[in-house]
Formats: structure tokens, sequence, C-alpha cells
């Protein structure tokens, strides 16, 4: 590879000789714009002596703006570090400058413009941005009073009861129903294109025309009378549809002959073209049997059809536009109020920003002597006002602006673009790519288009070969204002991986043409999970380089990123993922509204806030937080019949059913519910029914803690916002719920956790990950997008479409064009996430039978793949289960796939089987022992524990652990011999006393050393043990290891817990301390073994304990233990012991934890005996109760004595 950059000469031009040149830059995607932007802005500086606070720099997002505000910092340092004195003068300066320049969102700069000229721009003094949640708050709170306002004025009666019959709702009635209050949502986002709307006062309605429909009833009417035969099937079909017509027309009132019209529309079964039809055509027609041409009577039926949908049609028309014209004077109102009392929407900024540039000349000079330069980042993604501002500031000052940006002069070197058009995927944010390839031709170098970077540092080159063919023949050529050319990438960054690192395609045609859209979904899910598995499996085969280390490496599962398009593939995945026991996280916030333990916990505040919802209340009841089953909702039912928070429970059901004590605890939740803040309300629900501790029924609890954290603090920001009641946070929570939203939330991932992301191809956006699977990719690729549409032109009113069949006069025209749009930016979008991959890109591939590449993007790829098997690859997945080993076969597991009962009966349609099942006791004992059996093998995984201490993972691999767990010796009453006390739950009294005090004194002065010793034999009941636990405190003072926590910060009783695989892995630490060379942990040890022999046997045992403490500290801490150390207290000294192989016994205790631990089933001792099960104790030192057989004869040789301890 020629170490000369293919796109060299536009580098140098963009950082060195273009600095006075308006440069316009096509970046394809990774190709390090950011850093020639900031080489850019610091040679500006730097050699042509600009001030950084004379530059404006403005992106698309807040973490964008901060990153190139760093970057340009750690340039500046770097150019202060020089023997130039200039250069060192004009970077300090630049270092000054920089907390306050101007780099920024757009949206910051202009709240900094208005700022500045709060009076030109007719603002208060004080101004106060609104975030998206206190904008959506508001937004929900303006259109209420709204709507409120429409109902109380009697002049709007009409218009409200013609909306009602061709059901047209202002407010949704149930969750995702499409209303007119979506409309004004767009309008808010738009308010400054509505002159046209709230220029003209709406007429008022006039009398609905029905006129053509009765006229063609009347002349179908008179047809049958031209049939020669009645017999014929025609007329038939007219004498059983036209008393239906003329009942519609007979119908006087017009507004119930309205609503006969609309329930015949939309009830008609019948399609003609692309509309609906109330009626269809009929069949027979001979023409031996009619005196006239059938075909006309045919079309008579017709003209009835259409005269209906023309009635229909102008009714919504007219009540769509004289709400659009309500709405929208509402919105400006809105605006104006918010300009008055200086509480700003983003989007206002932009409007009067642009406004008071427009109108305003002193304030055009200002800013243009202010900012020299303006550069513009992800120019492709911003809003169309952007491109003004920068234009109106750069622009020489003049009295008189143009109005059009294109006619604005701007000295060259003012303005800098940079973007990538390809990456165009915000036009639902009003980003236009139109306006982005105008901008190009107008700013492009001396009139010839943009400057180009073409080499990819980003990807690996066989990657980068798959993407070149597959979007070369996609965007072959330019679309005027609609899609650039595709121009190719060069391959930047060097390749010396021995593996293939060819894109990887899943699947491909599925065999049946008639597939239904879930079974697709489905096959591609789990291929997804296969290769998935694949990779944690054999991860060699799937190196990722390292950018830390410089190096590549075996990937692991935190490598893997998920890319999906919308949610709609999302249960499927995340199935196919479960079922192979593959950890993953959902890092998007829209996502984590779709996952079960957040819609049950917002199932619940729905049926506490609404205690007559009874969808939300049994889904409350069947959730886990309330666990009742079919069986307990089915008993109440028939007891009670009703399901509602305000009324009493049956008598007959005691107070102990599931389910009158679920609805018990959320009544008195819905009394106390106007006391309660959202955000405690659902801390109280997540508390009181244990929520959290339900995450330990799946496999990764701490995903679901972190779902259900991120859901609090999403009503906490709610509420801080300034936010309603519960009612309110449930509405906006849906708003949030939708692929839509505008607010952003992050999901930022645990640094310790080793899971498998999933994201949206639109919050990958600037991201890159080093293996990138795109799945979702089933879904058509054409179409129009469902639900409300409001269409906006270059200019006029905007044209609007609720529904099918209810839409402005214009809308079909408009929407044909923006469908196309839609299918632009939807390659588009395939071409963001392709350009995500690092090292590794897998695409999905199942499609249905086609033959149109464009029918899916799983179509398209697997079409280039079949056609260009050198740039692509296969994997073969069969025979892997997820962990990577060999799958059963199909018929391994059971010898039939058919369901039976406990009692014996199948499921299946084997009539023959069933009855002979159920005829033969025997069969019917064995097919219930198979049932117990194949339940068993399910329930199996879920009974391991969750939480294990660390004696248990020790005991789980060596059961001497066990027997030889800190045996204390203490007196008997009198002068008789010693006796032997294994320690209970909390240890022996001796041992605990001698760990309470070495918790509390001073390690350094060891101060009321004697009186805590006293206290804590007290507290113990060995108030005659004093002496003997002073003597243990002491040996333990003057350790090493306690000499060492002198010398270094150190922590006592520290609770360590940490996942370790899908167990929680926790317990107390006596002593860690924290050393230069790593932390050290110290366990304090106070049993009978008394010589240095007897202390090195048990070690052995102690070591795994010891190993568990280390591996859960460096899992929760990240830092690495030095040593795990034991200190034998004795009266005449301790003795200090270090486990020699603490690496090794780390692996050890992985290897126990994922092999699985049941510390019910302790491992096998030496003998051939095996162990009585032990119950697992609550604390790290915690043994089971002795026997009188674990107890050592009283009168053995060598029996040590009290003082010998």
């Amino acid at each position: 590879m020629s170490n000369v950059l293919s796109d060299q000469p536009a580098r140098d031009l963009i950082s060195s000789t273009g600095l006075d040149q308006t440069l316009f830059v096509e970046a394809g995607a990774g190709t390090g714009k950011t850093t020639q932007l900031v080489d850019r802005i610091v040679r500006t500086v730097l050699e042509r002596e600009v001030p950084l606070s004379e530059i404006a720099a403005i992106t698309f997002t807040e973490a964008a703006a901060s990153e190139l505000q760093a970057r340009i910092r750690v340039q500046f340092e770097r150019a202060a570090d020089t023997d130039d004195p200039v250069v060192r003068s004009r970077a300090m300066q630049a270092i000054a400058d920089a907390d306050l320049a101007a780099i920024s969102t757009v949206h910051g700069f202009a709240s900094r413009i208005l700022g500045e000229f709060a009076v030109a721009a007719g603002l208060p003094p004080r101004v106060s941005v609104l975030d998206e949640v206190a904008s959506q708050l508001a937004h929900e709170e303006r259109w209420g009073r709204f709507v409120d306002m429409l109902d109380a004025e009697p002049s709007y009666d009409e218009l409200l009861y013609r909306a009602a019959l061709i059901d047209v709702p202002l407010t949704p009635r149930f969750a995702g129903q499409a209303s007119f209050k979506d409309v004004a949502a767009n309008f808010a986002q738009n308010w400054d294109r509505l002159g046209e709307l709230i220029d003209e006062t709406p007429a008022p309605l006039g009398p609905i025309d029905f006129g053509p429909f009765d006229r063609a009833v009347a002349t179908l009417a008179a047809a049958p009378a031209d049939c020669t035969d009645t017999t014929d099937l025609l007329y038939a079909h007219l004498q059983a549809v036209l008393p239906e017509m003329q009942a519609a027309v007979a119908v006087a009132d017009p507004h119930r002959k309205l609503r006969r019209l609309q329930a015949l529309y939309r009830a008609g079964a019948y399609r003609r073209g692309a509309s609906r039809a109330a009626w269809g055509r009929g069949k027979g027609g001979a023409k031996g049997k009619w005196s006239t041409d059938v075909k006309e009577v045919k079309g008579l039926i017709d003209e009835v059809n259409d005269a209906l949908a023309a009635v229909l049609d102008q009714v919504s028309h007219d009540v769509l536009d004289r709400l659009m014209r309500l709405v929208a004077r509402e919105v400006h109102h809105a605006a104006q109020e918010r300009r008055s009392n200086g509480g700003l929407e983003f989007h206002d900024l932009l409007v009067l920003a642009r406004q008071v540039l427009r109108d305003n000349a002193e304030v055009r000079r200002a800013l243009h002597a202010r900012y020299r330069h303006v550069l513009l980042d992800e120019f492709q993604d911003t809003d169309p006002i952007q491109i003004e501002l920068a234009s109106l500031i750069a622009a020489t000052p003049a009295d008189e602006q143009p109005a059009r940006w294109q006619e604005h002069a701007v000295d060259g070197g003012r303005l800098f673009f940079v973007g990538d058009p390809k990456q165009s995927i915000y036009r639902f944010r009003r980003a236009d790519i139109e306006l982005f390839l105008e901008a190009r031709d107008a700013y492009g170098e001396a009139g010839n288009g943009a400057v180009r970077l073409d080499t990819n540092f980003r990807t690996v080159p066989p990657i980068i070969d798959w993407v070149n063919g597959l979007f070369s023949d996609a965007m072959a050529e330019e679309v005027p204002g609609a899609q650039p050319k595709y121009e190719p990438l060069h391959a930047g960054r060097s390749f010396d991986s021995d593996a293939d690192h060819r894109p990887v395609v899943l699947g491909g045609e599925h065999p049946d043409p008639k597939v239904k859209a879930g079974e697709l979904r489905t096959t591609e899910a789990a291929d997804v999970a296969g290769i998935v598995a694949h990779i944690e499996s054999s991860p060699g085969d799937w190196p990722v380089f390292d950018e830390h280390d410089r190096t590549w490496r075996p990937a692991r599962l935190s490598d893997v990123t998920i890319l999906i398009p919308t949610r709609t593939s999302l249960t499927y995945l995340r199935e196919a993922l479960d079922e192979r026991s593959l950890p993953y996280r959902l890092a998007t916030g829209t996502l984590v509204y779709d996952t079960q333990e957040v819609r049950d916990a917002l199932a619940v505040l729905r049926a506490i806030d609404d205690p007559n919802d009874t969808l939300s209340l049994i889904a409350a009841l069947r959730s886990p937080l309330y666990g009742c089953s079919d069986v307990d909702l089915y008993e109440y039912h028939q007891a009670h019949r009703r399901w509602s928070l305000r009324n009493d429970t049956p008598d007959q059901l005691g107070d102990d059913h599931p389910v009158v004590s679920a609805l018990a605890h959320l009544r008195t939740l819905w009394e106390q519910r106007w006391w309660i803040t959202p955000a405690n309300m659902l801390e109280r629900v997540l508390r009181e029914r244990h929520g959290f501790l339900l995450g330990y029924g799946t496999r990764r609890p701490a995903e679901v803690w972190r779902r259900l954290r991120f859901l609090v603090d999403q009503a906490r920001s709610f509420e801080e916002s300034n936010g309603g009641g519960l009612r309110s946070f449930l509405d906006w929570a849906a708003l949030q719920s939708s692929d839509g939203s505008r607010v952003h939330e992050p999901m930022l991932p645990e640094t310790d956790d080793d899971a498998v992301q999933i994201i949206t191809i639109h919050g990958s956006k600037g991201l890159e990950f080093p293996i990138t699977i795109l799945s979702g990719m089933t879904t058509a690729a054409a179409g129009r997008r469902n639900g409300v549409s409001v269409l906006w032109g270059a200019s006029g009113p905007p044209e609007v479409k609720l529904r099918a069949g209810v839409a402005t006069a214009e809308h079909s025209t408009r929407a044909d064009i923006e469908e196309e749009m839609d299918d632009h930016e939807k390659l588009r979008l395939l071409y963001v996430a392709a350009t995500r991959a690092r090292d590794h890109l897998i695409v999905s591939g199942h499609h249905k039978a086609s033959n149109n590449e464009q029918a899916s993007f799983a179509t398209r790829m697997a079409m280039f793949g079949a056609t260009h098997p050198e740039l692509c690859r296969t994997v073969d997945l069969t025979g892997l289960d997820g962990a990577g080993r060999q799958r059963d076969e199909p018929g391994d597991r059971t010898a039939s796939t058919e369901t039976t009962s406990p009692t014996g009966a199948t499921t299946t349609s084997d009539a023959a089987a069933g009855s002979a099942a159920g005829a033969d006791p025997t069969a019917a004992l064995t097919e219930r022992q198979r049932w117990i059996d194949e339940r068993a093998a399910l329930v199996a995984p879920f009974d391991r524990p969750r939480t294990l201490s660390a004696t248990a993972i020790a005991r789980s691999v060596d059961a001497t652990v066990a027997d030889t767990d800190d045996d204390t010796v203490e007196p008997s009453p009198g002068e008789g011999p010693a006796v032997v006390r294994k320690k209970g739950r909390a240890g022996s009294a001796i041992g605990s006393a001698v760990h309470a005090t070495l918790e509390f004194v001073d390690f350094h002065t060891r101060a009321e050393l004697a009186a805590l010793t006293t206290r804590q034999c007290e507290l113990h009941a060995i108030p005659d043990a004093i002496d003997v636990v002073l003597a243990l405190v002491t040996s333990a003072l003057d350790s090493d290891a306690v000499e060492l926590a002198r010398a270094h910060r150190s922590y006592r009783e520290l609770y360590v817990a940490a996942p370790l695989g899908d167990v929680m892995v926790e317990g107390y630490i006596d002593l860690l301390v924290e050393t230069p060379d790593g932390l050290v942990i110290v366990d304090y040890k106070s049993d009978s073994a008394s010589s240095p022999r007897e202390i090195d046997e048990k070690l052995a045992a102690y070591e795994l304990q010891g190993a568990a403490y280390a591996v859960a500290l460096e899992a929760s801490t990240g830092l690495d233990v030095a040593e795990c150390r034991f200190v034998f207290c004795k009266s005449n000294g301790a003795i200090e012991r270090s486990v020699d192989d603490l690496a090794g016994a780390k692996q050890r205790v992985r290897d126990a934890v994922a092999a699985g631990i049941d510390p019910s089933r302790p491992a096998p001792t030496a003998s051939s005996e095996p162990m009585s099960p032990a119950v697992e104790p609550a604390s790290i030192d915690e043994v089971p109760p002795p026997t009188d057989a674990d107890a050592p004869p009283l009168d053995e040789p060598g029996q040590a004595s009290l003082f010998d301890i």
C-alpha cells in the first residue's frame, strides 16, 4: 500500500493551502474529517493570526462539540511547547480562549447570538432554554388547553361533530392512535413555516354536498331494467347492493348520512386499483343477457364508489383544513408567548436568531466583524436554518440583504462546510439532502463542486471493497435534489491480520415464497445469535485490533454490536440471544422501553393511575411484580366478575389469595397517588414488589437493574423539568418509546460487562465497532411510512394525512415525492450501518423470494453477494449451541416434539396416539414421568443460586474447606480439658470477638484496646475469655500485615460483590491494603491449628476462599490483587501465610463458577464417602452447624491447650 494518500491534495487544501478559500468538503465515512477540521482551525490561528475567539465551529451534537473543543485544546497545548515565541504566544492565547470559543451545536450558537442581542430580537433580559423533556411537557399542557377551548366554543361544534363522524380524534383515545395532536407536534417543530395557514381566517363549514353520490346511485338504479335475463349473476348482484345504496341516499339528516357513508366505506372489502371501494363490481354480465354494454353497467358501480369517496374526501379536506388553521394559529401564538416570557425551545433559538440577523443590519455587522471564519461540521444532518445563519454572518455587510442565502456575497475563506451526503439520515428532523447538494454546488471549490476526502482509516480493506461494490451499484448516478452519486472509499488502514476479514452474509432466499414476516425474522434472529455464539466459542477466528495496545487480539462479546433499523425485529433478536444464553445490552434508550421489565413497571403505574384501566391492571397482576397466575385470575374473575381497584374484594376469597393481596397493595398506592411523585411511586413499586431482586430470575440480572435504574432516572428527569403527576409521566414515557423520539437517552455501559451491544442505526451515527452485525434487514425497503403524515413543500401550506381516506386534497401527490425521498434515505441508512464496522462486518441476507434487489436490504445484500462471491463469505453455524459446543441432534433430546400435560394427555393432533396414551395406564405414567423429567431439565438452569459466597465456591472445589474453616478452642467450665467449638452463623464467639475488635481498634495508637476487647466479649457472651481475645488481637496487631496497613491506605470489613458469569460473588474482606504493587487481601484466622505444619495443611483449603475474594475484587474495582495473605492469630505471635499461586487459584475459581456451582452438593472428599448436604451460609466465614462426629476426641494425644492457640 502506498504511503501517499489518494486524497492528500484535498487534505493539504483543507488544512494548509486553502485557508483563505471557502471550501465545501465531502468526507466519506471514517475519513478523518474531524482531524482535518481541527487542523484547519489550529493553522488558521497560528499561521493567519486569527484569534480563536473569532472562529465559530458548529457541529451536530453536544458530544461532538465537546470532543472538537477538547481536540483543539490538545493541539494548541502541543503547539505551545515550542521555542518559537510567536507561535507559543498565539497558542497560549488560544488555550485561554478555548473555553469561551464559539464551538458548539447550531442551537448553542443561536443561543449565543440571542443572549448578546436579546433586545434586538425582542426578548426579555433573562432567557432560558427548555430541554426536550420540558418542551414536550409544555406542548402537552398547551394542547390540553387548546382542546378544552374548542370544546367550550359553540362556533366549533359543527367542525368537531364532523371530525368525530369521520373519526378524526383531537387526542388519542389509546396508545399509538393517530390524532391531530401529532399534527400539532409537527407544526410546533416547523412553526416558522406556518405563514399561509395563519394569514387567512378559516371560513365556516358549508353544507355537505351529497349530490354526486345521490345522482350516481339513481343512475345505477335504472340499470337493472336493461337486463333481459334475471338469472344473470350481475343482475343478482345489483339487486343485493342497490337497497343498501338507496337506503344511504334516503337518510335525510346530513350527519347521519355522513356516518352511514363513512361506515360503508370503511366496511368495504373490495379494492379497485390503489383505492378502497364500498361495493364490488360483481360477477356475470353475459352479453346476450343485457341490452346495453355490460362494461358500462359495471362502470356505473365504479362511479357510485368514486362519488362516495369524493364526498368523504371533500369532508375530510374541509375538516382537516380548518383544524390545521386553528392549530397553526395556536402553535404560532404559543411561539410568540415563549418569545415574550423568554422560555424558548430549541427550534425557537434558530428561528429567532435568523430573524434578528435578517432584520437588523447592526447585528449582522457586529457578528461579521466578530466571526471571521464560520465552520460547519456534519452539514448533512443539521437544520436548513443553519446555512442561513452562516451566510448572513459571513456575507459582506450591507443595509439590506437578499432574502435567499444563495445570493449572499461571501468573502473567500469565511465559510467552510464538511459533511457526507451519503450519511444524511435525519429527514424527520428537518435535515434536507436537497439543500446539501445545492450548497455544495454553490460553495464548491471555484464552482467545480466539493473537495473530497475518500481515504478511510476506520475499516479493513476487505470490508471497504464490499461496501464500494454494493453502493457503487446502488448509487451509481446522482439523483438531482434527492441522492448523491457514490464516491468509492480507499482503504488507508494497515492490514496485517491472518484472518479472513471479508464480510459474512447470513442466510439467503427463503425456500418458501409465501413465508410470513414473523417466521423470516425468527430465522434471521437465530442466525444472528448463531454467529455471535460462533464468535464466543472461536474468538481466535475473529481477531480485532486493540487501539490501546496496537495489537490484534481474540474477539470478546463486548466487541460485537448488532445494529437494527427499527424495533420491529428486536423481540425476535432478544429471544434468539436468550435461547443461547448470550449476554446483551440495549444501548439506545428508546429500545429499553420495549423490554419486559420496563413494560411491566409502566403497566403497574398505569393501573395505579387509572383504576378502571382493565388491560393495564391485568398486565400488572400477571407480571412478575405481582406473580398472579392465569388460574388465580380465573378464580378471582369467577368470584367477582369485575376488575377495578375501586371495588371491594369478594368475601369467598381469603386475604392471602394472590389476586386479593395484589389488589390490596395496588389500591393502597392508588389512594396515595396524589401525594407521591412519579419517581417516588416508581421506586416504591420496585422496592415493595422486589423489582430488583426479581432480576435474579433472569440470565443477566445486572442488565435488568440497569434498565430499571434508567426508568427511575427518566422519571426524575421528568420531575426536574417541572413535570406533572403520574398520568403526565405515563403520557411522556409513551412519547419516549417511539422510534422518532427526539430526547437523548444515553445508556451507559457497565465497564466490567462483557456483553453484545444492540443499538439502532440512527443511534450508531458517528460511532464505530470492531465487529458489526446488521440485523432486522428483512423489512421491505420501499413503502410509505405509517401513521400521521405532514408533508411540507418548498412553499405553501403542508399536506396532512391522518390515516387512509382522511387527508388533504394534494397529499397523495406530494406523498409520491416523499416516498421516493424516503427510499433514497433508507439506502443511505444502510450505508451508515455498513460503515460502522472496523474489523468484521456480518450482514443478514434472509429474504423472501424476489427478483427485485430493492425489495429489502437483505435482498439487495444477498443478491450482491451471490454475484460477487469473491468479496464476501459464509460461516457454517450448524452444530453449535450457545457456548460453542456441539448441539444435540434433533432427535437426541426427546423422541417427540409433542407437549404433554402432567397427567399424560398429549396436545398433538395425532388422535390415535392420544387415545392410546389415555387408555394404557402404563403409557400415561411413562408420559407423566417424561413430562416431569423435561420440566426438571427446563427448571434446572434456573435452580442455581444467583449469589455465592467465597466459602461456597471454595467448598465446591475442595470439600475439606467445610471441615477446617476457623475451628477455635476455648476453655470448658472449670479446669477440664479444652473444648473445640466450630463456628456457627457468625463464627465462634471468640473468633467473632477477635474480628470485631480488629475492625474498630486504632492500628496506630491501639487506644482503648482493652476496653474494646471487653465490650466485644460481653456482646458475644464470653466475659471469661477477655484475656484470650486480647492475646489473639494483639498478635494480629503485631503482624506484618497490619504493619503494612499502617503504612498504606487500608479498608476494614470491606464488602465486595461482583458478577462472575451469571452469578454474583460476594462477601466481606477483613482487611484490604492498597499498595503501589497492587491490592493485598488480609484474612484473619483464629482456628485450632497450632504448628506451622498444621497451618500449611489448612492453607490449602483456604487458598480458594482467598482467590474468590481476589476474583470478585478485581472484577469490581478493575485493580490487580497482588497478594492474598492469611494471618493465623496465636497467643504467642501470629503466623502469616500467602497464597503461592494466586493466578492459578483465581483461574480455578473462575472455572468452578463457569462449570456451575451448587452449594448444596459439595465436592467429594478424598474418601469415597459422600458429604452431607450443607446449607449455603449467609456470610463469608460461615460453615454448617457441627455435629458430634465433627469434634475430635477430648483426650486425643497432642490436644492443644487454650494458651497454645
